[in-house]
Order: C-alpha cells, then sequence, then structure tokens
C-alpha cells in the first residue's frame, strides 16, 4: 500500500499503480506456486 501511495504522491494514478502492482504480484505467485510445487514432488519421492 506504501507503494501506491508515493506513486500517488509522485503524480500518478492510483487506478494505473494498482493494476502494475496486481500484475506484479500474480507473477511472484506463479513463480512462487512453481517452486513449491517442485518443493512437494521432491518431497514425496
Amino acid at each position: 500500500m506504501g507503494c501506491i501511495g508515493r506513486e500517488t504522491t509522485a503524480g500518478r494514478k492510483a487506478a494505473e499503480v494498482s493494476r502494475e502492482a496486481l500484475v506484479l504480484l500474480d507473477e511472484m505467485e506463479e513463480l512462487l506456486s512453481e517452486k513449491v510445487l517442485n518443493y512437494a514432488v521432491r518431497a514425496a519421492e
């Protein structure tokens, strides 16, 4: 949330910043999910 506040203070629209933050969070979730799945497969072996 601090990131959105800093960016809007710098003149960017909150909706634009929020959309970009959501894309980044989705990408991080995707990367972490793959890593977690790999660990789960290894643990089962």
